[in-house]
């Protein structure tokens, strides 16, 4: 078995960082960068190219809501159109900085409040539009069962299924997106990836159990305890016996 760890990286703003990038990458396999709209500029962007190349970390798209106020967690009505153009916009920025250092773009992964407007199927079709005209043969990073998964398999699209152990999900499913992380207890985080790894499910508030058979498990980099988490999602794979690395990889 093989888990990949992908997180959220890059998520500052000029003198201004959410988290310590460097320490994070030797924990992961996969890295979400930040492309300017919720969190990013580029020196931030050019400098984690840098270190996840060094690192040996896959590198993808993570664009988000034109909202850096609010980090890209606000539900924000655009059109398709500016939809599609802010994906295409965020994706062309990143590959530069992937260029520049003979990296390839691995996937692209769309950002908090991204997570209700990709509900609408005119809106996850319009984000495919882009991601495939500006990102042929990119993967994309999704929860399993939601529209915008659904539509990009169906277009063909290499579509990558991830749990959130670091969040909560009510009964019915729904992923609860908190507007500022808060830190989550190290051995919550363990039961859970040991929950997914051994059985496949996740057992969410209210004690519903769900249906959690994915590749990949997201962690935020802008939790607290961040680091710790990390260590708890890396005990519980080597627990079960699980190697990790990126959902894409060949090796």
């Amino acid at each position: 078995m093989r888990l990949d760890v992908n997180c959220d990286m890059g998520e500052g703003f000029g003198n201004w960082r959410i988290a310590d990038d460097a320490a994070l990458l030797p924990l992961v396999t996969t890295a979400n960068l930040a492309c300017g709209f919720h969190a990013g500029d580029p020196l931030i962007m050019m400098e984690t190219v840098a270190a996840a190349r060094a690192a040996g970390v896959a590198v993808g798209a993570h664009p988000g809501l034109p909202d850096l106020a609010g980090f890209g967690r606000r539900v924000m009505a655009l059109s398709a159109a500016e939809l599609h153009a802010c994906f295409a916009y965020q994706i062309g920025a990143l590959q530069a900085f992937l260029r520049l250092h003979d990296m390839p773009l691995n996937h692209v992964k769309p950002h908090g409040a991204m997570f209700h407007v990709l509900r609408e199927p005119a809106m996850a079709e319009a984000a495919l539009d882009a991601i495939a005209g500006a990102a042929p043969g990119a993967a994309v990073y999704w929860l399993a069962g939601e529209v915008f998964a659904e539509r990009a398999r169906a277009r063909g699209f290499r579509v990558v299924t991830e749990a959130y152990p670091d969040l909560d999900y009510a009964e019915d499913g729904m992923l609860l997106v908190e507007r500022q992380k808060r830190a989550v207890a190290p051995a919550l985080v363990e039961a859970r990836i040991t929950e997914i790894l051994t059985r496949g499910t996740l057992t969410a508030r209210g004690s519903a159990v769900l249906p959690m058979a994915v590749e990949s498990v997201c962690i935020h980099s802008d939790g607290p305890n961040v680091l710790e988490v990390l260590a708890a999602v890396r005990r519980a794979a080597a627990a079960c016996g699980t190697a990790l690395a990126c959902a894409t990889s060949r090796k």
